[in-house]
């Protein structure tokens, strides 16, 4: 999340479209509804140094959420092309998704434990942003070239080299939080019994397409 330079979170840069729909396109499977939410801090996490277009000062972690009818109360950015701020309320569109990101998201229980929460809180975000921005693209895992770039810090670069490596080749269901409004896109894992809920409805709603 982009640090703004007098108050709030991030800097957009200039574009008029929505970012990351190189991902949204791959991944998206089917849309569930709109979620209103607030972003209240990012917790674990650190203010770090990245490059993507220019040299950035941002805090990369774990969005922690107000869920006003968001069904999880933490998010990932996945959009590094928007703006958001604490405490504000913002609507998205909600989908389910399939692909890489769900692959690191399901990672996040056992990865955010024990100690050094803060820098794994980073890693784990840098390893969203270099899927969301150069994985997404058909660029290979590299924070050190590519869209996205990361070196700031070692043991955060580390963390994310070794998600990074984790979830090489592999895919998971997610939600896709799109935003209707020019906010950042977010993304976070769907909980347990809803997915297999909706993974059922959408393996029966493929099946009655098919046979008609």
């Amino acid at each position: 999340m982009r640090k703004h330079t007098t108050f709030g979170l991030a800097v957009a840069l200039l574009s008029g479209v929505f970012a990351n729909t190189t991902l949204f396109n791959n991944d998206k499977l089917v849309q569930l509804g709109t979620v209103t939410l607030k972003i209240t801090q990012v917790s674990p996490g650190i203010t770090t140094q990245i490059i993507y277009g220019s040299t950035l000062n941002v805090k990369a972690g774990e969005y922690v959420l107000n869920p006003t009818t968001a069904p999880r109360n933490w998010a990932f950015c996945v959009d590094l092309d928007h703006v958001v701020q604490l405490n504000q309320t913002y609507t998205y569109e909600l989908w389910l998704a399939y692909g890489r990101v769900g692959a690191l998201l399901n990672l996040r229980d056992s990865f955010l434990t024990g100690s050094d929460l803060n820098k794994k809180g980073a890693g784990f975000q840098i390893a969203l942003w270099e899927i969301a921005h150069d994985h997404a693209l058909g660029n290979a895992d590299n924070l050190n070239g590519g869209a996205f770039r990361y070196t700031a810090d070692a043991t955060v670069a580390a963390y994310a080299s070794s998600l990074l490596s984790a979830t090489s080749g592999q895919a998971d269901y997610y939600y896709f939080l799109r935003s209707t409004n020019g906010a950042q896109n977010l993304a976070m894992v769907p909980e347990p019994a809803s997915l297999i809920a909706l993974t059922a409805g959408f393996v029966g709603l493929i099946a009655r397409r098919h046979r008609k």
